[in-house]
């Protein structure tokens, strides 16, 4: 099973795409960074999106995991980002019919055992759970990858039951 992981963000979109193996073992695929380029709102979107499209038609993915929402101190940011998320999750919607989001603190969890870890921690674990030996740069990549391994943990728990 492929997964996806998307980091939603207003200048970088982090994504991961890693293979459920038998167990718990996870191997990366592709991994990469969406850099906006427009400063406009109006041209970021599709850029974002047309990014988006384009991972789906070159890569075989099962399912989708989001990061979701977080309460930021900048409302203005805040909003900007939520415009992204919307227009992301239609796209994935239109393609995939579903998705799984995740809030920051289930993905520290998953990933270290706390829900207080640092994004460095967080990349840590990454790292070790994927056999990376390079460190992963920037943090947005390595949180897409830590979004699609919970996803697998919770596809593994979810068809246990």
């Amino acid at each position: 099973m492929n997964i996806l992981g998307i980091d939603p963000g207003t200048r970088n979109c982090g994504y991961a795409i890693i293979k459920k193996l038998a167990g718990n073992k996870v191997k990366l695929v592709e991994a990469g960074l969406i850099k906006m380029k427009a400063e406009d709102l109006q041209f970021q979107i599709p850029q974002m999106v047309e990014a988006i499209e384009q991972i789906f038609k070159t890569n075989k993915i099962d399912e989708v995991s989001v990061e979701s929402m977080f309460h930021g101190k900048n409302a203005a940011t805040t909003i900007k980002l939520a415009q992204f998320r919307g227009a992301l999750m239609l796209k994935i919607l239109q393609e995939f019919g579903q998705f799984s989001e995740y809030s920051p603190l289930e993905i520290k969890k998953a990933l270290t055992g706390s829900g207080a870890s640092t994004k460095e921690q967080v990349a840590f674990m990454v790292k070790r759970l994927l056999n990376i030996k390079k460190e992963i740069k920037p943090l947005d990549i390595s949180d897409a990858m830590a979004i699609a391994i919970t996803h697998s943990q919770r596809v593994k728990l979810r068809n246990s039951i």
